[in-house]
Protein backbone atom coordinates (compact mmCIF):
# COMPACT_ATOMS: atom_id res chain seq x y z
CA UNK A 1 0.00 0.00 0.00
CA UNK A 2 1.38 3.01 -0.71
CA UNK A 3 1.20 6.39 1.27
CA UNK A 4 -1.20 8.09 -0.51
CA UNK A 5 -3.81 5.41 -0.31
CA UNK A 6 -4.21 5.18 3.69
CA UNK A 7 -8.05 4.71 4.58
CA UNK A 8 -8.36 6.26 7.90
CA UNK A 9 -11.57 4.85 8.78
CA UNK A 10 -10.18 1.47 7.91
CA UNK A 11 -7.04 1.13 9.73
CA UNK A 12 -7.90 3.57 13.51
CA UNK A 13 -11.30 4.37 15.36
CA UNK A 14 -13.07 6.61 13.77
CA UNK A 15 -13.79 10.22 15.53
CA UNK A 16 -10.75 9.67 17.78
CA UNK A 17 -7.64 11.72 18.11
CA UNK A 18 -5.49 9.30 16.68
CA UNK A 19 -7.87 8.94 13.91
CA UNK A 20 -7.93 12.29 13.09
CA UNK A 21 -4.02 12.75 12.85
CA UNK A 22 -4.01 9.90 10.54
CA UNK A 23 -6.59 11.37 8.18
CA UNK A 24 -4.84 14.78 8.31
CA UNK A 25 -1.89 12.27 7.23
CA UNK A 26 -4.08 11.04 4.23
CA UNK A 27 -5.19 14.61 3.32
CA UNK A 28 -1.56 15.43 2.87
CA UNK A 29 -0.45 12.76 0.77
CA UNK A 30 -3.30 12.88 -1.67
CA UNK A 31 -3.17 16.71 -2.02
CA UNK A 32 0.48 16.41 -3.00
CA UNK A 33 -0.27 13.20 -5.27
CA UNK A 34 -2.48 15.74 -7.21
CA UNK A 35 -0.46 19.08 -7.07
CA UNK A 36 3.18 17.39 -6.61
CA UNK A 37 4.12 21.22 -6.91
CA UNK A 38 1.76 22.40 -4.42
CA UNK A 39 4.59 24.49 -2.14
CA UNK A 40 5.32 26.23 -5.10
CA UNK A 41 1.92 27.42 -6.13
CA UNK A 42 1.11 31.32 -5.42
CA UNK A 43 -2.39 33.03 -5.89
CA UNK A 44 -5.24 31.78 -7.61
CA UNK A 45 -6.09 28.39 -10.38
CA UNK A 46 -9.00 26.66 -11.65
CA UNK A 47 -8.66 22.75 -11.77
CA UNK A 48 -10.77 20.95 -14.29
CA UNK A 49 -12.06 18.37 -15.88
CA UNK A 50 -14.53 17.56 -18.59
CA UNK A 51 -18.09 17.09 -17.79
CA UNK A 52 -17.31 18.15 -13.80
CA UNK A 53 -17.78 21.97 -12.10
CA UNK A 54 -14.08 23.69 -12.04
CA UNK A 55 -12.75 24.30 -8.45
CA UNK A 56 -11.17 27.75 -7.18
CA UNK A 57 -8.27 27.25 -5.60
CA UNK A 58 -6.84 30.01 -4.21
CA UNK A 59 -3.45 30.18 -1.80
CA UNK A 60 -4.53 32.85 1.20
CA UNK A 61 -0.89 33.03 3.09
CA UNK A 62 1.87 31.10 2.83
CA UNK A 63 5.04 30.61 5.80
CA UNK A 64 8.24 28.51 6.08
CA UNK A 65 6.05 26.02 7.52
CA UNK A 66 2.27 26.29 6.94
CA UNK A 67 0.37 26.73 3.62
CA UNK A 68 -3.28 28.10 3.81
CA UNK A 69 -5.49 27.91 0.86
CA UNK A 70 -9.31 27.50 -0.02
CA UNK A 71 -11.08 25.44 -2.62
CA UNK A 72 -14.84 25.43 -3.55
CA UNK A 73 -16.96 24.36 -6.84
CA UNK A 74 -17.87 27.10 -9.08
CA UNK A 75 -21.59 26.72 -9.99
CA UNK A 76 -22.73 28.76 -12.44
CA UNK A 77 -26.47 29.06 -14.12
CA UNK A 78 -28.78 31.38 -14.88
CA UNK A 79 -28.75 33.34 -11.46
CA UNK A 80 -25.09 33.85 -11.10
CA UNK A 81 -21.64 32.18 -9.73
CA UNK A 82 -21.79 30.04 -6.72
CA UNK A 83 -18.85 28.94 -4.94
CA UNK A 84 -19.51 25.83 -2.79
CA UNK A 85 -17.84 24.47 0.16
CA UNK A 86 -15.59 27.04 0.11
CA UNK A 87 -13.44 25.20 2.00
CA UNK A 88 -10.25 26.45 4.22
CA UNK A 89 -7.27 24.27 4.70
CA UNK A 90 -4.02 24.49 6.43
CA UNK A 91 -1.21 22.53 5.50
CA UNK A 92 1.43 22.13 7.67
CA UNK A 93 4.86 21.16 5.88
CA UNK A 94 6.58 19.90 8.46
CA UNK A 95 4.21 17.64 10.00
CA UNK A 96 2.76 16.42 6.60
CA UNK A 97 -0.77 17.37 7.47
CA UNK A 98 -3.63 18.73 6.00
CA UNK A 99 -6.51 19.93 8.32
CA UNK A 100 -10.02 21.53 6.97
CA UNK A 101 -10.29 24.93 9.41
CA UNK A 102 -13.82 25.39 8.10
CA UNK A 103 -16.12 24.60 5.58
CA UNK A 104 -18.87 27.73 4.51
CA UNK A 105 -18.16 29.90 7.38
CA UNK A 106 -19.65 33.10 5.53
CA UNK A 107 -22.80 31.08 4.32
CA UNK A 108 -24.88 29.91 7.62
CA UNK A 109 -27.80 28.36 5.12
CA UNK A 110 -25.10 25.89 3.31
CA UNK A 111 -25.79 22.60 2.66
CA UNK A 112 -22.38 21.60 3.35
CA UNK A 113 -22.48 23.59 6.51
CA UNK A 114 -25.58 22.19 7.63
CA UNK A 115 -24.33 18.65 7.19
CA UNK A 116 -20.44 19.00 9.12
CA UNK A 117 -21.97 20.85 11.70
CA UNK A 118 -24.78 18.73 13.02
CA UNK A 119 -23.14 17.89 15.82
CA UNK A 120 -20.71 19.99 18.37
CA UNK A 121 -18.65 17.46 19.21
CA UNK A 122 -14.90 18.89 18.25
CA UNK A 123 -13.69 15.88 17.14
CA UNK A 124 -16.49 14.74 15.68
CA UNK A 125 -16.83 18.07 13.78
CA UNK A 126 -13.03 18.04 12.84
CA UNK A 127 -13.49 14.22 11.61
CA UNK A 128 -16.79 15.25 9.44
CA UNK A 129 -15.06 18.11 7.60
CA UNK A 130 -11.97 16.35 6.85
CA UNK A 131 -13.48 13.24 5.77
CA UNK A 132 -15.31 15.41 2.91
CA UNK A 133 -11.95 16.81 2.00
CA UNK A 134 -10.15 13.56 1.50
CA UNK A 135 -13.28 11.91 0.19
CA UNK A 136 -13.44 15.27 -2.52
CA UNK A 137 -9.52 14.59 -2.88
CA UNK A 138 -10.14 11.00 -4.04
CA UNK A 139 -12.56 12.78 -6.40
CA UNK A 140 -10.74 14.94 -7.86
CA UNK A 141 -7.76 12.26 -8.54
CA UNK A 142 -10.42 9.79 -9.84
CA UNK A 143 -11.72 12.68 -12.41
CA UNK A 144 -7.96 13.98 -13.04
CA UNK A 145 -8.68 17.45 -12.81
CA UNK A 146 -5.70 19.61 -14.05
CA UNK A 147 -4.89 22.31 -12.21
CA UNK A 148 -3.89 25.62 -14.77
Amino acid sequence: MYDHQINPQAIVKPNSFIGLMTLYESNYLKLFDLVPNFRDLEGTYIANTPNENDILFTINEKTKHTISFSMSYIFEDSLGIEFEPNMKVNVYLDGRLAQVSGINEDQNNSIFNKIAHSHGDIINLLWRNNMIFNKWLEHIGDKEYYFS
